[in-house]
Formats: C-alpha cells, sequence, structure tokens
C-alpha cells in the first residue's frame, strides 16, 4: 500500500526502516511516524501548519468539544465495513485516532500530513495508526488501495484521491456549515458571510449523502483562545476581539459542520 516516494516501487517495512526494491530507505522515527516528503517537494523550510497552530488544536480537540464530530464521522462509516482507511491532512491525529477506536474491523489505517511537528504528534497519540510526512498532492500510497479516504478541512488533489482508491471506494469530507463559528466571525468581519454547503462536483465521484451537525458550547479563555488559533481567523484577530478576549471568561460558540460521503465510480 505504501509506495517510495522516489520511485514509486512499493515499500516494506523491516525493524524500523521502510525499503523498496531499488535500494531506497527510510528510517522510522522514534516517535513511529516515517518522513517520505522529498525535499524538492517541501516548498518551505518548515511546511503545513505552524507547530503553534498545531498545538493549540490539539489542546483544544483535547477538551472535547469537537468529539461530537468524530462520532458522527465514525457513525458514518460504520455502514461500509471499509478495511483500508487514509486520512489526509490528518494533523495531529485527532481523527485518526477516532477512527482507529471506532472502525475496529478496518485492517489499516494511514496519516498523512506535510508538516512533520503535527505527524509527530499524531505518531505518539496514536500507535494502532501508520503516519507519514507527505504532500496531498503525492500521496506515498499505491494505485487502488485505499477503500476509504477521509478529508477533514484539508485540500488535496483530484487526480491523486481517484489514483489510490479503488472503484467503489469512499471519501467522507467534512468542510464548515453555512454558520459554522457565526459567534466568532461576527467579532472579525463587518458583514457575516456564511460558508458554502453546495457539495463540490468530482470527476469520478458521485455524492451518495450529506448530513449537518451541531452544537454549542462555553469555552474558557484558554480554550477560546486555542481555538483562534487554530483557524484561518489567528491571522484575523482585531481590537474588539482581543478585548473580549481579555474581559471575559467564558465564551458562548456555536460549532456546525457538513459531512459528505462520495462513492467511486
Amino acid at each position: 500500500m505504501i509506495i517510495c516516494p522516489i520511485c514509486q516501487a512499493i515499500l516494506s517495512k523491516q525493524h524500523k526502516q521502510w525499503s523498496c526494491e531499488n535500494g531506497h530507505c527510510f528510517d522510522q522515527a522514534k516517535e513511529g511516524y516515517t518522513n517520505l516528503l522529498a525535499v524538492q517537494h517541501k516548498h518551505s523550510k518548515q511546511p503545513g501548519d505552524s507547530k503553534a497552530m498545531l498545538q493549540a488544536r490539539q489542546h483544544f480537540l483535547n477538551q472535547g468539544h469537537f468529539a461530537f464530530l468524530a462520532k458522527a464521522i465514525n457513525q458514518a462509516l460504520t455502514p461500509f465495513s471499509v478495511q483500508h482507511i487514509l486520512d489526509i491532512g490528518c494533523g495531529e491525529g485527532y481523527y485518526t485516532d477516532a477512527l482507529c477506536q471506532g472502525q475496529k474491523q478496518a485492517e489499516s489505517v494511514t496519516g498523512i500530513d506535510i508538516a512533520k511537528d503535527g505527524i509527530r504528534m499524531a505518531a505518539k497519540r496514536c500507535q494502532q495508526a501508520q503516519f507519514f510526512v507527505a504532500s496531498n498532492h503525492r500521496l506515498p500510497i499505491a494505485d487502488n488501495s485505499v477503500d476509504c479516504v477521509m478529508r477533514v478541512f484539508a485540500p488535496s488533489d483530484e487526480q491523486e484521491l481517484l489514483r489510490v482508491s479503488k472503484p467503489g471506494a469512499y471519501l467522507l469530507k467534512v468542510v464548515p456549515g453555512a454558520q459554522h463559528l457565526s459567534k466568532l466571525r461576527q467579532l472579525l468581519y463587518k458583514e457575516l458571510q456564511a460558508h458554502s454547503e453546495q457539495a463540490e462536483t468530482m470527476q469520478g465521484w458521485r455524492l451518495v449523502e450529506q448530513k449537518k451537525i451541531a452544537e454549542e458550547a462555553v469555552l474558557n479563555r484558554q480554550d477560546m483562545e486555542a481555538l483562534c488559533m487554530m483557524t484561518p481567523f489567528a491571522w484575523k484577530k482585531n481590537q474588539q476581539l482581543e478585548q473580549q478576549l481579555a474581559a471575559q471568561s467564558e465564551f458562548e460558540m456555536n460549532f456546525e459542520f457538513v459531512l459528505q460521503i462520495y462513492q467511486r465510480d
């Protein structure tokens, strides 16, 4: 299932090293992940989310605020009894770990992210899955080897998704609902624009199910600061928001997600 990023031959693992028939070798880090991102594909010194953003996300998710989303993901996938799951853009591994707990029938769960710090955190969190530093646009995954791909707020390459997925495979996408974080966004923008919930038309895939879930929570100041840091809004902080963060100890917040399930032709 895992292929060499240099020659695309199948990689096999012995002890703590992955190698291919052409002699390319990749050592597993002590945390349990393997770096398969070729230097020429990094495009920056530290690609992907920053360590601070990943740590904020880890803190926030560990408080259980998005446990309802993890539960909904498992409920959506359970009827399909998928065997080989690929989580692209897995970040710090929260949802990958949830898949390992909820999809016991799966033979393999693989998490991929371009941020090495995220993959390091994911490997520490979840020992049941295998984790690789790699790009979603150059997946180190063999052709037609995956029967479920999960994308939680992650970009991807449509041709790569088709290449690695078996015929009849499933793609689970999670996107923000129209009103997701509207209570935060109204502090940042004069005019509040709803997120689009329109399902993307994807060549080679057909939409088979779409479901919206929502929940509200009261966040303490630390969790609110982590939420701001882990989202794109980290760069949009204004004086009004800074003042509210300093003045309040509790914050009402709303979460809304849309789960979209596609099946490959």
